[in-house]
């Protein structure tokens, strides 16, 4: 019973886990979009692509080249050609295939595009938002100091402009040839300096 209980509550633990049910909300809006772009494309621009190259009753999808050709009757006296049994390279499915990716690819760039753009002009009204928010505070507190509200909303964006700048870029670390350098220099300085040590002792 013991290991019941300890296997559901690591079971519990994983499916609530943020992961796994943000993918299964991805898996499940996914599956939606797929189906929203499919319909874009095979109903409306499609369409519009089969009728601009010549308007035949299949379009893209029926072009193709006959090598070896079977012909039969279809009851009324004419001669039809019988895709099954025929030898056909189908130019026009590979052709439609390739649109729809194309097309597809096109719609999900132009939306993800939106998507992002909307959350970026979000994410600044936001910030702008907060920003403002700060300033009358800070303001405020400086007009119960004493200030003029004019001086006291210029004090308390000079403040966080101050706050906001990045902070200074640190000196360049020394490479490793310059330390070398400078270690070399120093060695040959304390040689020159016993050497004349020396020297004097005798």
């Amino acid at each position: 019973m013991k290991a019941i209980k300890k296997l559901w509550a690591e079971f519990k633990k994983f499916i609530t886990r943020g992961n796994v049910i943000d993918l299964a909300v991805g898996v499940v809006i996914g599956a939606a979009f797929t189906a929203i772009v499919t319909s874009l494309t095979n109903d409306i621009i499609m369409p519009l692509i089969n009728w601009a190259v010549g308007g035949e009753e299949n379009g893209i999808s029926s072009l193709c080249t006959v090598l070896k050709g079977v012909y039969i009757d279809d009851g009324m006296g004419n001669r039809v050609l019988d895709m099954e049994n025929s030898l056909v390279i189908n130019w026009g499915t590979l052709i439609q295939a390739v649109l729809d990716f194309i097309l597809i690819a096109i719609v999900v760039f132009a939306i993800v595009k939106i998507i992002n753009t909307i959350r970026d002009a979000g994410t600044k009204l936001g910030t702008k938002a907060g920003r403002d928010k700060e300033l009358r505070k800070r303001a405020k507190k400086f007009v119960k100091q004493g200030m003029a509200a004019d001086e006291a909303r210029a004090k308390a964006e000079a403040e966080l402009l101050a706050e906001e700048a990045p902070a200074p870029e640190e000196p360049p670390k020394p490479t490793t040839e310059e330390l070398l350098a400078e270690i070399r220099d120093l060695l040959a300085a304390n040689s020159k300096v016993s050497d004349g040590a020396q020297e004097e002792d005798k």
